[in-house]
């Protein structure tokens, strides 16, 4: 018996996972908590917190930095507060940190960015980023920072046309939105 558990164990790869270094772990604190962003699309609670509605001025409280994140944000006008799960692949680090908070959260006012879409993309383009808007011809790119990424992408190629459906969940999640684009710019779409 005790020769099966030996070779069973030698077998057996130790995996170590460590947490974000503490350095990261004040530097990530000090970046996030208790500053002010405005919220890209619906947040949820982990639990039964509810949520947070899109373009929402809110107040990060914290920056969980164990499993796989966490954010908790608090309203300013009802001082409501969820903890939103960030869903980040371990092993957790700023780099990763950061990229998953620019998904979720806006750390411009929205003024000054709608004044930088207007140098990036012309008038309409930005008028319709900031009312969550889509129009034929728009391009990818505008469409994300309208509509924020989508939950899933299928692309296919055929007579050298690249077309792309970007599914987006609704807030009760019972169906989703749908983008359709041809070669980079929306074509049609479904709310």
């Amino acid at each position: 018996m005790a020769l099966v558990a030996t070779a069973a164990c030698s077998k057996m790869k130790s995996v170590v996972v460590k947490d974000v270094p503490l350095e990261e772990q004040e530097v990530i604190q000090k970046e996030y908590k208790d500053r002010y962003v405005w919220t890209r699309s619906e947040i949820a609670d982990m639990g039964e917190g509810g949520s947070i509605l899109r373009d929402e001025k809110v107040k990060i409280v914290d920056v969980g930095l164990v499993l796989n994140g966490s954010v908790t944000l608090e309203t300013l006008k009802k001082k409501n507060r969820i903890v939103h799960g960030l869903e980040i692949e371990r092993p957790l680090n700023k780099a990763k940190i950061d990229a998953k908070l620019a998904e979720l959260l806006f750390f411009e006012d929205p003024t000054i960015r709608h004044v930088g879409y207007i140098r990036k993309y012309g008038k309409k383009t930005a008028t319709a980023i900031m009312d969550h808007e889509l129009y034929a011809g728009m391009q990818a790119e505008a469409v994300i920072e309208s509509w924020g990424l989508p939950a899933r992408k299928v692309v296919s190629e055929a007579s050298g046309a690249v077309t792309e459906q970007w599914a987006y969940p609704t807030p009760n999640a019972s169906r989703s939105r749908y983008v359709y684009l041809k070669n980079g710019k929306v074509e049609k779409w479904d709310e």
